[in-house]
């Protein structure tokens, strides 16, 4: 999901609590109502033309304005920050209109400045200001008894409290976003040493022209790997792989030819080894060596004579088409025995499979060529 997506997905969902929230004002505001004229009317009479002023027109009011929201919202599929936040200052004057005689019903008007705080942008918070200012404007000029601003010391009070709140909420707003942007700095930084941890981890770990494992590596991994064998006995064979004639191809074609021989050579082994628990490294040079683990000889055999073959019968265009082949040789651990003496006798085949004419796998199963 791209940044823009889940930005949009989050401002979906803060409509929709804040729109949950209006309705709840609105059924509570109506709750409230009823509740006090019911109990009023325990010690006086009130007629219909009372209960209509009231209760249902401040409530039919506030039910066309959160309603006209809702279908903007959900039917256009328009959504404001700006039709939210002139929403919360509408609903606020309806409240302070037909709610007069509750004290501090006008400070109302502080809510669309709150609900602002959700969209985390400074200018929808001096939008709530700005529809705040002509609320209290038209208060002021109209009926200035409704917020007791009928003189110059309640309304310079009342200025200086919405702009006291203005003051902090904008600097709310502004620490948020000096917190995220430290905490994105922060992330972005682990991030990038991440990379880099995985990276150099993988410039320690793997040869950098065949992509397999070095020679480092690939003993860490054996060591590990023996002991688990010795502890609970599991199969695990060896195989060195040497590219036949490999100086006569540095010799002839070039030492990037011979890089070029070597990555193929590595490509091929890759390749067939499909297990994610077997081992595949450049051991040195020309030398290659894998590990099989929980296999029998015969599937380690399979495996390499199909690596074997798939070697010697690619064409190599920059040695004018002609094909490099290579000898292994293949042992099996005995367990207890060692490394030293699994690497001998992989050794010790390996030179056997080269005195014998090379292009060839030999094992303990046999000592001729296959």
């Amino acid at each position: 999901m791209s940044e823009v997506q889940w930005k949009d997905d989050r401002r979906t969902v803060w409509n929709r609590k804040i729109l949950n929230f209006y309705w709840a004002v609105v059924l509570i505001s109506l709750f409230v109502e009823l509740a006090t004229l019911f109990i009023a009317s325990r010690y006086q009479t009130f007629g219909e033309d009372k209960i209509l002023v009231e209760t249902m027109i401040p409530f039919t009011l506030q039910l066309i304005i959160v309603g006209s929201c809702e279908f903007v919202i959900r039917q256009l599929k328009r959504e404001s920050p700006y039709l939210i936040i002139l929403t919360g200052t509408a609903l606020s004057t309806i409240l302070i209109i037909f709610n007069e005689t509750v004290d501090g019903i006008k400070y109302l008007l502080l809510l669309p400045m709150i609900i602002s705080l959700f969209f985390d942008k400074q200018r929808k918070l001096v939008f709530a200001l700005a529809t705040n200012a002509i609320v209290i404007a038209a208060f002021y000029t109209f009926n200035p008894e409704l917020l007791k601003l009928d003189n110059t010391y309640g309304l310079l009070s009342y200025t200086l409290v919405m702009l006291g709140a203005f003051f902090i909420l904008y600097n709310l707003l502004k620490r948020g976003k000096e917190i995220t942007n430290h905490l994105s700095k922060s992330i972005k930084s682990e991030q990038d040493m991440l990379i880099r941890s995985v990276i150099m981890d993988r410039q320690t770990k793997f040869d950098a022209l065949t992509d397999l494992y070095n020679h480092k590596t690939f003993h860490e991994y054996l060591d590990h790997l023996l002991i688990q064998s010795d502890k609970y006995e599991l199969s695990l064979q060896l195989a060195i792989i040497d590219i036949d004639n490999f100086k006569h191809v540095n010799d002839t074609y070039g030492h990037a030819v011979g890089d070029v021989i070597l990555r193929r050579v590595s490509g091929v082994i890759k390749e067939s080894i499909l297990s994610p628990d077997d081992i595949t490294a450049r051991y040195g040079g020309e030398e290659f060596a894998v590990i099989f683990t929980d296999k029998t000889l015969e599937q380690a055999y399979g495996t390499i004579e199909q690596i074997r073959t798939q070697i010697g019968a690619k064409r190599h265009p920059e040695m004018n088409d002609k094909t490099v082949t290579v000898s292994i040789g293949l042992a099996s651990y005995r367990y207890g025995s060692g490394k030293a003496a699994i690497f001998s006798e992989a050794d010790s085949l390996l030179y056997a499979a080269k005195r014998s004419g090379k292009n060839q796998t030999i094992t303990e199963l046999q000592d001729t060529a296959v």
